[in-house]
């Protein structure tokens, strides 16, 4: 993320937008992003353990059933349209025609019901489970080559968004995970664990092909090491800047800025059924200790608005006023606890920019009420493996709303991470996917939002967009929605 210095500072050496300019540019050539990631990796386009680097090999390998868009609508992709029956217990999904995997081979409706079953498979414990766990695998029907059916064991109305999640991917049924068979513009030329993944153009691609030849994604442990080769031109963009390089980056002639909306929400988690956060007191009197006016200047840089400790992209508001810093009281509810003299670890990887400067920001407030937070910034790979099993700890969260709360109403630890389980809110949830009625489904929102204000796990205390730096050699970036993150390297060219 990039400091507000940035806005005034960056017309001479550096420009803004929410996307990099369509002029120059010719096809061929190769792009080298970087990204902070684990230096633990696996290739495939499933795996729990994954880190941003995965995220962005399979943007470019793999496709969703569609793409989703800022005004709630849905790009086609693998899909050309997905239709229900009156009371939405039947779901039909038309795939695009004349779409070939990497090998040359057709991709059809066996594919995507292989993938549907391997999801939907408890064995394999996948994440993507828990966003279409409403599926019966036994429901799953292959009308023709291009059909595929969903019978619904109840009402679902929610169904069109669940199945376009865009981890949800396809490759070639049979195909084994280190062979990244996909349909995407580009395929995989080389991968090195832990440091490198290189894709080049698929000139089979069904849409518009590919200009470039090929897309290097290059790992670094932190963003300090990402800035660093930014500079150095050791590669040529990145979502992955350190902050206190910036000025430094405004006075580079030959790089550019682009940000994404206000997508972005790291947040700091408490899990809520061990002590001391079993006692809604003690998450309260957390929420009341953060100083957000002060994140928000100080670890964000002025760059995004005030959120309000509910999950998801702003809208769909809930009428509650904007929390704000309240020392006595968090001492008061602190003190009703039996927890004045709290002393807890708190856990971060500082894998976005921002997060190590939070939590410090969280710690440096608690002392005035006697409250000692011991911030620990770990390994991303040691940090990754055990969450879902952490206490008091660090996140993200890019994602729409009806997205996040699939997570928070999981029973499984690796998905609902705060281990949260509120009995209201989860009827709501019910509700919330039953209809497909999108004002019947904001309204469901902002209670939902409201209970999270009141009684939830987290700590969200601003919502920023994502900002990425890159060589003005570079042009047709844009900013992937939701994430704001650099997925979609299809139109891009980079100056030879």
């Amino acid at each position: 993320m990039v400091a507000s210095a940035m806005a005034v500072g960056l017309v001479a050496a550096c420009s803004s937008g929410s996307s990099s300019d369509g002029g120059g540019g010719s096809s061929g050539g190769m792009l080298r992003v970087g990204v902070v990631a684990s230096t633990i990796s696996t290739l495939g386009a499933y795996s729990n353990l994954r880190s941003q680097d995965f995220y962005v090999r399979n943007a470019a390998m793999f496709e969703p059933l569609a793409h989703r868009t800022k005004d709630g609508g849905y790009q086609w992709a693998l899909a050309t349209g997905i239709t229900h029956n009156k009371d939405n217990t039947e779901w039909t999904v038309k795939l695009r025609p004349n779409v070939k995997f990497h090998d040359g081979s057709a991709f059809s409706a066996d594919d995507v019901i292989a993938v549907f079953q391997r999801v939907l498979d408890k064995k394999n414990a996948l994440i993507e489970r828990n966003y279409i766990d409403f599926i019966d695998p036994k429901g799953i029907e292959k009308v023709d080559d291009l059909t595929v059916k969903f019978k619904m064991p109840k009402p679902f109305g929610a169904f069109q968004f669940a199945v376009t999640n865009s981890n949800i991917i396809f490759d070639r049924k049979g195909s084994k995970p280190e062979q990244a068979i996909g349909t995407g513009p580009f395929m995989l030329s080389k991968f090195t664990p832990g440091r490198e993944t290189e894709v080049k153009r698929f000139d089979g691609y069904w849409g518009p092909k590919a200009k470039l030849d090929k897309v290097r994604v290059i790992s670094f442990k932190s963003v300090e090491a990402s800035t660093n080769a930014l500079i150095g031109r050791q590669i040529d963009a990145s979502t992955n800047i350190l902050q206190t390089s910036l000025p430094t980056i405004e006075k580079t002639p030959g790089l550019k800025v682009m940000k994404s909306d206000n997508v972005l929400k790291v947040s700091i988690n408490m899990r809520v059924d061990k002590p001391p956060f079993t006692d809604v007191r003690v998450r309260q009197a957390m929420q009341l200790i953060m100083n957000r006016k002060l994140a928000l200047t100080n670890a964000f840089d002025g760059l995004g608005v005030l959120a309000n400790d509910h999950m998801g992209i702003d809208s769909c508001l809930p009428n509650v006023p904007q929390r704000e810093q309240n020392l006595p009281q968090a001492k008061k509810l602190l003190a009703a606890a039996g927890k004045s003299d709290l002393t807890i670890d708190l856990e971060t990887a500082a894998n976005k920019p921002g997060m190590l400067q939070l939590v410090q920001i969280l710690a440096e407030e608690a002392k005035k009420i006697g409250v000692t937070i011991n911030v620990k910034k770990m390994e991303l790979g040691a940090y990754l493996e055990k969450w879902g099993q952490r206490t008091f700890y660090t996140g993200y969260d890019t994602r729409l709303y009806m997205e996040a709360v699939d997570e928070t109403t999981s029973t499984d630890d690796a998905f609902n991470h705060q281990h949260w389980h509120d009995p209201e809110f989860e009827s709501l949830a019910k509700k919330l996917y039953a209809t497909s009625d999108a004002q019947e489904q904001c309204e469901i929102q902002k209670r939902m939002k409201k209970i999270e204000y009141e009684r939830g796990g987290s700590i969200l205390a601003a919502s920023n967009p994502a900002v990425s730096v890159y060589s003005s050699k570079v042009h047709g970036l844009v900013p992937d929605f939701p994430s704001g993150n650099l997925y979609d390297f299809g139109k891009v060219t980079i100056d030879q």
